[in-house]
């Protein structure tokens, strides 16, 4: 599998915490094609790799206590599930082209060692640019470990992931083949009622019954053939009013834009720190995801529209830094 990237390895900020999955969007052009534990090994793996700030040459361990807790599977399931998820993993690779347009293939994990009771991975350069170097020229996606990691189905987690990435934008539409490329799917999917039942259906059931947010689809016709599906993402009611009740009650309106022109808005939008905080809201391959202005034309329109999507801090601050 082909992905995008440059060999370097840039340096970076830690932001989120250890219970935070953060990757590269790119990341998924791979991630279809692993196994569910495969997966799981990966997503508890990131935090690691990101908060120590990990080389090739560092170990990363996860006990088989720890993978059976967080994916809810017994201990003596978890030490066998482990192993053969990292030795599968081993045999994984993926590649692309360095600066000097040469086609490098990579492995996903360099060394892997299994002990008692845990399981140690170390990760090659580029892996670990895809866990680590989170910024606007690396479009990323963030969500909670323990909402993915409850997630069981074949295609759970990458559905799952995928309306993370959209879900600041609320909607997100796919055609049938992008779907049927991106998921890596057999040619049995073709039929559309065979993709409903055996992977969309599924996927959106286990999503909104044990995730942070629900997901509604719609069909995208071409006259009377169905060539896409439609989206919706929404967070939970009771996830959004915990969030509300964050909130300092004396800060004044969190999201007004009243009396902020389109330079103001610019301004903000241009801020690293809001860049870094929602440049996962837009696809790398968008006109936002492109260039600069492309970015700000984008956000401004999104601020003009409906500024509560943009809710970690109050929308005045940016104008502050």
């Amino acid at each position: 599998m082909v992905v995008g990237m440059s060999s370097k390895v840039e340096t970076f900020e830690v932001k989120y915490p250890e219970n935070w999955v953060v990757m590269q969007n790119k990341i998924m052009q791979t991630f279809h094609q692993m196994t569910l534990d495969e997966k799981r090994l990966l997503i508890l793996a990131s935090p690691v790799a990101r908060l120590i700030d990990a080389t090739e040459k560092d170990a990363i361990e996860i006990t088989a206590e720890k993978f059976a807790n967080a994916c809810g599977i017994k201990v003596n399931s978890a030490y066998s599930q482990l192993e053969e998820a990292s030795k599968t993993l081993m045999q994984r690779s993926f590649s692309y082209k360095n600066d000097r347009g040469k086609r490098v293939r990579v492995t996903w994990v360099i060394r892997s060692v299994y002990e008692d009771g845990f399981i140690s991975v170390c990760f090659p350069d580029e892996v670990l640019l895809m866990l680590k170097v989170l910024n606007a020229d690396n479009p990323y996606t963030k969500y909670k470990q323990d909402s993915v990691l409850k997630l069981k189905g074949e295609y759970s987690i990458d559905l799952y992931h995928i309306a993370k990435k959209f879900e600041g934008m609320k909607r997100f539409s796919i055609s049938l083949d992008e779907i049927k490329q991106e998921f890596s799917l057999p040619p049995s999917y073709d039929h559309i009622s065979n993709l409903k039942a055996r992977m969309i259906k599924p996927a959106i059931k286990e999503i909104n019954e044990k995730t942070d947010i629900n997901i509604t689809y719609e069909n995208i016709k071409r006259g009377r053939t169905v060539t896409g599906l439609k989206f919706t993402v929404k967070p939970k009611a009771n996830i959004k009013k915990g969030l509300e009740e964050k909130r300092d009650p004396y800060t004044a309106d969190m999201f007004t834009i009243d009396g902020l022109n389109d330079k103001q808005l610019g301004r903000i939008v241009r801020n690293p720190n809001f860049v870094a905080e929602y440049n996962h809201l837009v696809s790398p391959t968008s006109p936002a995801g492109q260039s600069q202005q492309g970015w700000d034309l984008e956000m401004v329109k999104r601020l003009k529209e409906d500024a509560s999507q943009f809710g970690k801090r109050p929308i005045k601050d940016y104008l502050e830094y």
